[in-house]
Formats: structure tokens, C-alpha cells, sequence
């Protein structure tokens, strides 16, 4: 068994050679290697991939990416561990272990993790290299129904039965189009609604725009940029296309989506002060706020734009963590038909134990790790 490891500038070489273009699966999607190319914290020689082989067969492989936590003791590189696979039939046999201790030793076991399934949480504290970073709550909110979306997601077996889904979600939506037209009609005026100003649309993050993230910023623990911001903005991992091609087809992971997409918003007050900029991403049916700097008491009135922009887009479902959003949506008047909590757990090695004690009250965005790219 061979353990075959790629720095940041072997990528490039990597998905351009013949290995990656025949090969049955491949362990990135293209566009996801260029987005890494391009990460403005991502140095040369970082490991961003691992991969198993046996007998020249591909069996598993993991990814890593690159990014900077903002300690108050100083700046610390580390990386997420991002979309590990093993071939199902080498499963139970240590490979995932193996590519986890490659990755803590190539990156000093400076590693943070998120997202992660209940498998994959029992094999990270079975290391014993963890601590609990965060775990903070969010909420989300279902507009519409979609269940022929919803299930085959977390059963593949629901699959067979999304015609039928699909018929309970079309019976459900018409008396429930029926409920939102009567109680939450997006075309309101925005006066009507809390929004004592206007707001505009972004193709780009301007001088204005900046200028009033820095003022709002916090102590955000990854502390994006304006250059970080720009990169993930240019370099998404999901392609919006009708079909998957021939990298999508042989990756585990999403790649392709039928459609996603960011839309930045700057709001105005009566007098053209830019009061809060907005980041939505925004993945079929669903609506999630990556990245979002506001002024004290304009949180209302961003959130009811958010619902209007859910109404007249006709989305399904919004996810939020952002602490005053969540508490807004879960004891005010919102336009959901049903409100669901949960967590998303956030872990950190050990070895960044006394960096993290020292940096109390820290901020996680919604977007923050490698969340704002699906």
C-alpha cells in the first residue's frame, strides 16, 4: 500500500497529467484544485492532498485546506481536513487513520475539522489530538416543502420514491402559497417591512464596502480579508450546470449543482450611509448568509430583507448561525412553516490549546472554513 502526497504546487501537475484524466476516480474536482491554487493562504509546499494506493488503484483519499486563525497570541497556518473517501470495500481496515496521521505530521498537527459525521467524530477523538473548538447553535427555516430534495439526501433509498415526493411537496406548496401570499407578500414596500433606506447589489466588493466590514469587524478567529473575500468569490467548487461532466462523474463530492450562486447586498439608510453588507449564497432551493457586517439594531430589518429575497426567488430553506439572526428567527415572526435548531460542532488540535485559551469571546462567520463554498 503507498501513501502519495500533494503540496500545494504539485496540484497544478497533478490534475493537468494523464493519471488524473484516466484514472476511474479522482481525488479533486478541477475546479476545486484551482480554487486551492488560488487560496491566498495557501503556501507552497502545504499538503492539500493525500491519496492510497494499491496496485495503482486509487483506495482513499483525503483533502486538506489551507488557511490563518487570528489568535490574540498572533497568527497561526493550519488546515481543515475537507472530503475524505475510502473505497467501501477497504473500509474498517485503518486507511482513514493512516491519512490522518499523514496530514497531522506534514501539518504539526495544527488541524481543525467541522462538518463531520458521526463516524468520522468517533475516528477524530479516537486520535486524541482534538479539543472542542465551538459549537454554536443555528437554526433552520423551511419555507416551502421539498421533500423529493430533502430525503434522497439523507437515504439514497428515497430516491425511488421522488415522484411520489415530489406530488406531497406540489399538494403541500399550494396551500402554503396560499399562507405566504396573505401573511408575507414580497412585494411589500420596504418602509412596511423595517427598511427605512434601500439597498444595492454587488458585482464586486467595493472601497465603501470594505471600509464598513473593518469597522464592524469583530474578533473573527479566521479574520478574512478583502483579497480572501475576492478569492472565494471568483473561485467557487460548485460549477452551476444542468449536467455533471467528466470530473463531476468521478468525484465523491459535490462539483457540480444545477444552480449556485453569491449575491452580495449593501444596505443604505435614508441618507446613503452604508448601514450592512450582506453575503448570500445561494444552492438550489436553498439559502444560506456566509458572511454578514451590520450596525447594532439593523438586524431586523437585514433579516426581513432576507425573507424577501427567499419570497420573490422562491426558495425552499434558510441556515444561519449568526447568534442575533437565530435568536430573531426563533422568537419572532417569520415566514416559515416550521423552524428546526441544530449545531454545527467545530474541533481544533490540541496542540493550538493555549493559543485558543488566551482568545476568549472569538467569532466564527456562517461562511468561515470551506462552509461558504458549498
Amino acid at each position: 500500500m503507498e501513501i502519495r502526497e500533494i503540496r500545494q504546487h504539485q496540484l497544478q501537475a497533478y490534475i493537468d497529467s494523464k493519471e488524473y484524466k484516466t484514472s476511474q476516480y479522482v481525488a479533486i474536482s478541477k475546479h476545486r484544485a484551482l480554487s486551492h491554487l488560488r487560496n491566498p493562504r495557501v503556501k507552497p509546499n502545504d499538503l492539500v492532498l493525500v491519496l492510497v494506493y494499491d496496485a495503482g488503484e486509487m483506495l482513499a483519499y483525503l483533502g486538506v485546506f489551507a488557511d490563518d486563525l487570528h489568535f490574540s497570541t498572533g497568527v497561526e497556518h493550519v488546515g481543515w481536513l475537507s472530503c475524505m473517501w475510502v473505497d467501501p470495500k477497504m473500509r474498517g481496515k485503518g486507511i482513514a487513520k493512516k491519512l490522518i496521521q499523514a496530514v497531522f505530521e506534514a501539518w504539526d498537527y495544527k488541524i481543525l475539522v467541522t462538518e463531520f459525521t458521526p463516524a468520522a467524530h468517533g475516528l477524530y477523538n479516537r486520535t486524541e489530538q482534538f479539543l472542542d473548538l465551538a459549537k454554536p447553535e443555528g437554526v433552520r427555516g423551511y419555507l416551502r416543502l421539498n421533500l423529493a430534495y430533502l430525503l434522497p439526501k439523507k437515504d439514497e433509498k428515497w430516491n425511488q420514491w421522488k415522484p411520489f415526493l415530489s406530488c406531497v411537496d406540489a399538494f403541500f406548496n399550494v396551500f402554503n402559497a396560499l399562507r405566504l401570499f396573505t401573511k408575507f407578500d414580497y412585494r411589500v414596500p420596504l418602509e412596511c417591512l423595517g427598511i427605512n433606506g434601500s439597498f444595492e447589489y454587488l458585482t464586486e466588493i467595493d472601497a465603501e464596502s470594505w471600509a464598513f466590514i473593518e469597522k464592524q469587524k469583530g474578533k473573527e478567529l479566521m479574520n478574512r480579508g478583502k483579497e480572501d473575500l475576492d478569492w472565494i468569490l471568483k473561485n467557487p467548487w460548485l460549477i452551476s450546470a444542468p449536467f455533471k461532466d467528466a470530473n463531476a462523474e468521478r468525484y465523491h463530492f459535490s462539483a457540480i449543482d444545477a444552480s449556485f450562486n453569491f449575491l452580495m447586498i449593501k444596505v443604505y439608510d435614508l441618507e446613503m450611509n452604508v448601514k450592512a453588507f450582506v453575503l448570500l449564497s445561494i444552492r438550489g432551493k436553498n439559502l444560506k448568509v456566509p458572511y454578514i457586517y451590520m450596525e447594532e439594531g439593523q438586524e431586523g430589518a437585514v433579516l426581513q430583507l432576507i425573507y424577501r429575497h427567499m419570497l420573490k426567488m422562491k426558495l425552499d430553506m434558510l441556515t444561519v448561525f449568526h447568534p442575533t439572526l437565530v435568536r430573531l428567527i426563533k422568537n419572532g415572526k417569520t415566514p416559515f412553516f416550521k423552524k428546526r435548531a441544530f449545531k454545527r460542532h467545530y474541533i481544533i488540535g490540541k496542540i493550538l490549546g493555549k493559543q485558543l485559551a488566551a482568545t476568549p469571546d472569538f467569532i466564527i462567520q456562517d461562511g468561515d472554513a470551506d462552509a461558504v463554498f458549498t
